[in-house]
């Protein structure tokens, strides 16, 4: 059974969780933190992170996926917004979509408000008194603070300044950036609102009060920054700093939230110490039916399998009565009203059968071609009979795909899913190399959201990983979680030998089924197979 504490401490399968759970794709590998649209992009990783930095990862996922779930990609393109405008509707969008999510899913809640105050808490120490920067800054630390109050000191602050500076400019913007709060629904929406606050903006330059001395603006914003009673010196010009603001181009205005989030991923990243984790991605995998004789051949070999689990799950399942407080009445336990025994009611229990999924990982790699075709009949054999006696059964071959120019993209190829009735389309073609370790992980987050309480993993495979570090890293984590690992060696592969107790070597072909109906065997009565 997995380990509940321990998944939610590996970020991967943590991953994996959020992505399953908000409907977005999640993928693992890498150096980059990004969005494509589609997708939510995380580096390869260690297995084990600090709490700061899975908190980080967290957020950014959550953060990324309520853009994902909720942003109207096609209205922003559309509307042809000015830089400054996208700039202020990132603003004004990352506070609506976090909050629908939020709607949807109060757990992340939490998540948010730690992002905020992680990054947008912290002490204002020489803060520039550019008003352009102030500016933009007190819009969002203004929008922020509607969710996490916290922030409101250091928003009166900066607030403070910019009174100094741009006497009037805040008291005019106050209306126009509070409307947000009140009616902000949709995309389209939160583009007008941008567009409003950048209009309003434009409108204040062209009527600027005067700087002065002192200012009321600056008591009621939140008092004097530095406690002395005669702040910062403005700038020069400070309007016409305000109207360069309007024009102003991409590289000249601050990161947006996202960007931020996903710098902060790779810098603040731990040492991987050479086991970064790489999870594989899905694609398709050419497959045809298994011949006729094949087939043939892997119903004939399933049958001794077969009937011992059919016989095994029989007598796990086999029902049994006792006595209960409530029911139907027993007349044999009557007698036990004399002693005071309340017991005298029949009830049926039935024990637990095998609750058990597995999942085959059959190696596709290049060194496979002359045994892929016994293989995957073999493969066809095993999940056959797993089926048949109800245990829920999927087979996935690595690599999918083969691009001698790729070095980062791993691919397995899902030949049957769980709850999917195993078919003969199980014939593949083997090339490319052998990414085991990427390939694990994927198995992993696949298969934690099934219910089975055993969830077990079958490697057939010929040869060692391309990184056996990995691989083995993969394979003692998945154990650590709960996962239950299993391996048939096709000749001498080195990785095998850190499943003591959990795998078997062949050195022919016709040993294969035997093997692996003896292996699957052992594991599903509970032992070791030796």
């Amino acid at each position: 059974m997995l380990d509940t504490r321990a998944v939610m401490r590996s970020l991967p399968l943590v991953a994996s969780v959020l992505g399953r759970k908000y409907g977005v794709t999640v993928t693992i590998g890498g150096t980059e933190a990004y969005t494509d649209g589609s997708a939510i992009h995380l580096p390869a990783l260690p297995v084990g992170v600090p709490d700061t930095f899975l908190a980080l990862a967290r957020g950014y996922i959550d953060h990324e996926a309520a853009h994902l779930r909720d942003t109207d990609f096609a209205a922003l393109k559309a509307a042809k917004l000015t830089p400054l405008e996208h700039h202020v509707w990132n603003i004004i969008e990352d506070w609506r979509v976090e909050n629908r999510l939020v709607a949807s899913f109060p757990g992340c809640r939490g998540n948010f408000d730690w992002l905020i105050e992680h990054f947008f808490g912290g002490k204002v120490t020489a803060t520039t008194d550019d008003p352009a920067v102030l500016f933009l800054n007190w819009l969002l630390l203004t929008v922020r603070a509607w969710d996490v109050p916290a922030i409101g000191k250091r928003r009166d602050i900066i607030a403070a300044r910019l009174n100094k500076v741009c006497p009037g400019l805040l008291t005019r913007m106050a209306c126009v950036v509070e409307a947000v709060r009140t009616s902000c629904a949709s995309t389209t929406e939160a583009i007008a609102h941008a567009r409003a606050i950048v209009a309003e903006l434009g409108k204040a330059t062209e009527t600027p009060q005067p700087a002065s001395g002192t200012n009321q603006d600056a008591s009621q914003a939140g008092g004097d920054p530095d406690g002395t009673g005669n702040g910062n010196q403005p700038t020069a010009s400070p309007w016409e700093r305000i109207r360069n603001l309007l024009h102003a181009q991409e590289d000249e205005l601050p990161q947006e939230f996202g960007a931020i989030l996903g710098e902060a991923l790779k810098r603040e990243a731990p040492a991987s110490d050479g086991l970064p984790v790489n999870v594989a991605t899905v694609t398709h995998k050419v497959s045809w039916d298994l011949h006729p004789d094949d087939i043939a051949e892997a119903k004939r070999a399933s049958t001794a399998l077969r009937t011992r689990l059919h016989g095994l799950l029989q007598a796990a399942t086999i029902s049994r009565t006792h006595g209960a407080r409530s029911g139907k009445l027993d007349p044999r336990r009557l007698h036990r009203i004399a002693t005071d025994d309340a017991r005298v009611f029949m009830r049926k229990g039935t024990r637990v059968g095998i609750n058990t999924a597995v999942h085959l990982l059959l190696d596709c790699s290049g060194s496979m071609t002359p045994n892929i075709r016994l293989a995957s009949t073999a493969c066809h054999a095993v999940a056959s009979a797993l089926e048949t006696v109800g245990i829920n059964v999927a087979i996935t071959a690595f690599p999918a795909s083969h691009d001698p120019a790729s070095t980062e993209q791993k691919t397995v190829g899902r030949l049957v899913r769980h709850g999917q009735r195993v078919h003969p389309g199980l014939k593949v073609a083997a090339v490319g190399t052998t990414p085991l370790a990427e390939s694990l992980w994927w198995v992993m987050q696949e298969m934690l959201p099934l219910r089975e309480a055993r969830k077990l993993i079958l490697l057939l495979t010929d040869g060692d990983p391309d990184t056996p570090t990995c691989a083995l890293e993969a394979i003692r984590h998945a154990e650590r979680l709960g996962f239950e690992v299993y391996a048939i060696g096709i000749g001498a592969v080195n990785i095998l030998q850190h499943l003591p107790g959990r795998h078997r070597t062949i050195n022919t072909m016709a040993e294969l089924a035997p093997a692996m109906f003896g292996l699957l065997q052992g594991a599903l009565v509970g032992r070791r197979a030796t």
